[in-house]
């Protein structure tokens, strides 16, 4: 009964947050314009989403602690220490911009602080769903963890670019940790998945965004839950690869091809995976098509985890099929008129409006 009255008070601050999100975004200086290039929405547009998970996670946890719910443990008070650092960390960003550098090292000492806090996230294995474990020690362990945790939340960031992309992988992968978990994973990982479902229904109606407070803060607490249901040996290697592939995927393919193609790593274009599956798909069913391959091949590989490795080639296969061996005409025009600007791993807001033609269609 306690649960599902905190769960609700959860729900109704992530509602009244949504209901007042422009006037929150306009009164805490978060508001995203358009510039009538990459980003086209109609109007300025809150960046709150971040906030409307964040803020009733925090709130559900305090009234857990306080009700007695949970003891004081080092997991809980690392998971609410981490999460309103990097919360905060997104949030400064959305107001005025933070260096990539900046950014990265901010992660890396909030990730510092959850392992002197709960020394338990560091497993003494790589635990592997369809090998024999592999001893590493702490040393190797946590740069590593570090650069795994770091890379996903950057990735996961690159891929803010559609009105209901990432909120829908928040609720997916919640709802995945939610089914591995232990009892404290689980309820955190279903409270994110009810704050995530409401703040998906604003977002896909385009009155709000997540912004990096969303897009970094939720991440790093999705990372850090699924750290602890690896430590506990919840969950094997295969199944949290098969989670954040896509994205992280993309995220690789981006930094090579613009490297190669003589730009910054982190330059502006619209040559992203869900770019890509709009220009074949259109916007919705490319959305529809996007979501339904993480939602199904992370449901399998958390709920039947010796699939794993099918998983990941089916998502390969996927994923290269659209973003590899199809060509984007977005993706040329962005080469052609030597765009370059600085994405510094910023959240990209674009809402693109019309579908992107192909130069080659079959």
């Amino acid at each position: 009964m306690l649960s599902i009255l905190l769960g609700l008070i959860a729900a109704a601050a992530a509602t009244v947050i949504c209901l007042n999100a422009e006037t929150i975004g306009r009164r805490i200086g978060v508001m995203d314009h358009p510039d009538n290039r990459r980003k086209t929405h109609a109007k300025a547009t809150p960046l709150v989403g971040g906030i409307g998970i964040l803020v009733p996670l925090l709130i559900w946890l305090g009234a857990a602690l306080l009700s007695g719910a949970f003891k004081n443990s080092p997991e809980f008070s690392a998971l609410a220490l981490c999460a309103a650092g990097v919360g905060l960390v997104g949030f400064a960003d959305d107001q005025t911009p933070i260096s990539p550098l900046s950014r990265i090292l901010l992660l890396i000492v909030f990730l510092g602080v959850e392992f002197v806090l709960d020394p338990g996230l560091i497993a003494p294995s790589l635990n592997w769903g369809s090998f024999e474990p592999t001893p590493i020690p702490p040393w190797a362990y946590c740069p590593l963890l570090a650069l795994t945790t770091v890379g996903i939340v950057n990735a996961v960031n690159m891929a803010d670019g559609q009105n209901g992309l990432v909120p829908s992988m928040f609720v997916v992968w919640s709802l995945c940790l939610a089914l591995v978990g232990d009892s404290f994973v689980s309820q955190v990982a279903l409270i994110l998945a009810l704050a995530g479902s409401i703040v998906l229904l604003f977002n896909l109606k385009g009155r709000l965004f997540l912004g990096d407070c969303g897009s970094y803060g939720v991440t790093f607490v999705l990372g850090l839950l699924a750290l602890m249901a690896y430590a506990q040996g919840r969950v094997a290697i295969e199944t949290i690869t098969v989670w954040f592939f896509i994205p992280v995927m993309d995220c690789l393919r981006l930094i090579v091809t613009r490297r190669l193609q003589g730009r910054s790593p982190f330059a502006c274009d619209t040559d992203h995976f869900h770019h890509r599956l709009q220009a074949k798909l259109g916007m919705t069913y490319g959305l529809v098509a996007y979501v339904a391959s993480i939602a199904t091949s992370s449901a399998i590989a958390a709920v039947a985890p010796r699939f794993a490795l099918v998983c990941l080639i089916a998502l390969t296969a996927i994923y290269f099929s659209f973003a590899w061996l199809t060509d984007s005409e977005a993706a040329r025009s962005n080469v052609a008129d030597g765009s370059d600007l600085d994405e510094s791993f910023a959240n990209v807001v674009t809402i693109v409006t019309e579908k992107i033609p192909s130069r080659d269609r079959a």
